[in-house]
């Protein structure tokens, strides 16, 4: 009963100047919604962070030919690691359920009739399939006796088909790639971005034999991705494949190595420190919208003091407490906070749908903004709306009716 006569009385003032609870809300409010879409954000980056560990492989590691920032293959001269290097990882260190070689070229002119794109070309061994997760849907992949015939086969990415194809079968047709002959033979599924975000159906497989000896004339690898027993293995197998190629390559401290591994701990590092300067700037942004909203609220309840002077002392000289007199002004201002608190997350829930609709950065709304929206209004409405309610409390009655 007290409570509903409170928030009749709270509603009725403030009801007099929708000014000034206006701007109050406004200023909550804001700070509310920018507050709903960080959450919202972050919790896309951990999505994307998982996601990106997903396509990489939790059991995964990337063993790169090429030292230092040089994006791995883009160089065809790298020649860094071998298939000697390949075998000797794969024999010598225990743990590792498999080994996938691979020789890309990125941008390699491939044309089918009359259409032509620039796309990435990669020879890898037969367990392609296997290592990657990644099948063909139609069609087969390369077999055996094509890698040891190196034969010209390819099998095509999805993006590929779309733009060389365009909606006809790619299997059977030829296709040109540097100027040869290659029949197409399978269609791979749809992969989608990789962990650095390219497109990873843009792209062909050949067999490695023929990508080493007929189509790039080279004796290097660009990569080489190991699969590990299990998860809990990853990292000592990412430090023994360090440790062996430094030693075949006869690299000694301070010489710096001239092969990059990768592991999925990597890969979610990077994600998580792109996503969390990204998220650090908008939470400052978000607690100086709502640090603005509560000094606004504190101004104008200062102000409402000011002009209520004689309804306080009114009340107190009817035997009105300083207690009554507190309770409301607070209550006012948790009512105006909490009531801008819920406007801004509608609004901040509206402003991620439409930032989410045109963006390739996720957004997750869940419950969790809601629960802390309303936890910050409350503080806010607390916090900044005591100094206001304490003077008010303060007045004495007789001073207040001049």
């Amino acid at each position: 009963m007290r409570t509903w006569r409170l928030l009749k009385q709270s509603t009725t003032a403030l009801g007099r100047n929708k000014t000034r609870s206006f701007l109050v809300m406004l200023g909550v409010s804001i700070g509310i919604a920018a507050l709903t879409v960080v959450v919202g954000m972050a919790q896309g980056a951990n999505k994307i962070v998982m996601r990106q560990v997903q396509t990489f492989g939790p059991t995964t590691i990337m063993l790169f030919a090429g030292g230092g920032r040089n994006e791995p293959g883009a160089d065809p001269t790298v020649v860094t690691l071998t298939l000697d290097d390949a075998q000797a990882v794969e024999t010598q260190i225990p743990g590792i359920r498999m080994v996938c070689v691979q020789a890309m070229r990125p941008r390699v002119l491939v044309s089918y009739r009359d259409q032509a794109s620039e796309v990435t070309v990669g020879g890898a061994s037969g367990n392609f399939q296997e290592s990657w997760e990644w099948y063909v849907e139609e069609g087969e992949f390369f077999t055996e006796q094509d890698l040891n015939g190196m034969a010209r086969v390819a099998v095509a990415g999805q993006t590929v088909a779309s733009t060389l194809f365009q909606g006809v079968s790619p299997i059977g047709e030829t296709i040109r790639i540097n100027n040869a002959n290659f029949t197409v033979t399978g269609l791979l599924s749809s992969k989608g971005s990789s962990a650095g975000g390219g497109d990873m159906d843009d792209r062909i497989i050949i067999p490695i034999t023929t990508a080493m000896r007929r189509t790039f004339n080279t004796v290097g690898l660009t990569n080489v991705r190991i699969t590990a027993m299990k998860a809990d293995d990853v990292q000592r197998v990412a430090n023994e494949v360090r440790a062996l190629i430094r030693e075949r390559h006869m690299i000694q401290p301070p010489e710096l190595d001239d092969f990059r591994v990768v592991t999925p701990d990597v890969i979610a590092g990077l994600s998580q420190l792109v996503a969390g300067t990204l998220n650090k700037v908008l939470l400052a942004v978000t607690i100086l919208s709502l640090v603005v909203g509560g000094i606004v609220l504190m101004n104008l309840m200062l102000l409402s003091v000011t002009d209520r002077r004689h309804e306080i002392g009114l009340r107190r000289a009817l035997g009105g407490r300083q207690r009554d007199v507190l309770l409301q002004f607070l209550f006012e201002s948790l009512l105006l906070t909490i009531s801008g608190g819920l406007i801004g997350l509608v609004a901040g829930a509206g402003a991620a749908l439409v930032v989410r609709s045109w963006s390739v950065q996720p957004i997750v709304l869940s419950w969790e903004p809601v629960a802390v929206a309303l936890a910050l209004s409350v503080l806010v409405g607390l916090v900044f709306g005591l100094l206001p309610a304490r003077r008010a409390a303060g007045l004495h009655p007789v001073e207040a009716l001049r």
